[in-house]
């Protein structure tokens, strides 16, 4: 194996994209199975000018966002340059499995690179997407954590034997067309957010959680810029939910990992693109 940019005698890199925590749990989860992993933010990644790796193995963590490829991962996976021919792996942490087509997306980029995924899992935590619906019930939360930490030790065996792995995507034709009307209204997406200023203590988190850096405080409360990716980090962070998007949030619950800060979402906010 040729070293390239620093990637000297690197096991593993687990890339990951995170907003409420659920994705930078299981990688860290996972690094801590795995001898020699580094971690590597996404977009802090995506922010080269020519983003490389070479490696043994090599993962991407990542939340589904409606059915397929947040869109600085998709951005990343096109940008990335992969040496030699390592074992790939792609997790996709979700509320709902297997509806989807994220890996089916990741592949026909990393075709373009002559590249595969070996492995494909998905890891059910909990949706943080709270327009569509409130968050779980701790009870419920609580028994998916159980299942999730079972589920990453077996990842971590299969990715050190390099093992082939499979899973169901269901729905494919429809999710891509979900997907793809998403897309397409990306400039408008933000358009709903709101900001009630009597709430708001101008503590700045939602900014600088922001992997887009999409926020901006003139004035001390955020106003958003129309390159959102919706990953909801900074309605989720922010500690008096003074942001909404749109009314249908209002008297719902927020929902970051238990196990992860604020401090280190933060500071891979920080590290944006």
């Amino acid at each position: 194996m040729c070293a390239y940019k620093g990637d000297t005698d690197i096991n593993t890199v687990i890339y990951y994209y995170s907003a409420t925590g659920n994705s930078l749990y299981t990688a860290r989860a996972l690094q801590e199975l795995l001898p020699e992993a580094e971690l590597r933010y996404i977009p802090e990644a995506l922010a080269e000018d020519s983003p490389s790796v070479n490696a043994e193995c090599v993962g991407f963590v990542f939340p589904m966002h409606y059915f397929g490829l947040p869109l600085q991962v998709e951005e990343f996976l096109e940008k990335l340059t992969i040496y030699e021919s390592p074992y790939t792996f792609a997790i996709a942490t979700c509320g709902v499995p297997y509806w989807g087509r994220p890996f089916l997306d990741a592949e026909a980029i990393l075709a373009k690179k002559n590249r595969k995924l070996h492995g494909k899992w998905y890891v059910r935590l909990v949706s943080n997407y709270i327009p569509y619906r409130d968050i779980a019930a701790d009870w419920r939360i609580s028994i998916r954590a159980w299942l999730a930490k079972r589920k990453i030790r077996k990842i971590a065996d299969a990715v050190k034997n390099k093992e082939p792995h499979d899973t169901w995507q269901l729905l494919r034709k429809f999710c891509q067309r979900y997907h793809e009307d998403w897309r397409a209204r990306q400039e408008k997406i933000d358009g709903v957010f709101q900001c009630d200023k009597e709430k708001c203590t101008s503590c700045g988190l939602c900014e600088k959680i922001c992997p887009r850096g999409n926020i901006e405080r003139p004035e001390g409360f955020p106003v958003w810029q129309h390159r959102c990716v919706e990953c909801l980090g900074c309605l989720h962070i922010c500690p008096v939910k003074a942001v909404d998007f749109g009314e249908v949030t209002k008297g719902r619950k927020r929902y970051r990992h238990k196990e992860i800060k604020v401090t280190e979402l933060i500071k891979s906010g920080k590290s944006r693109g």
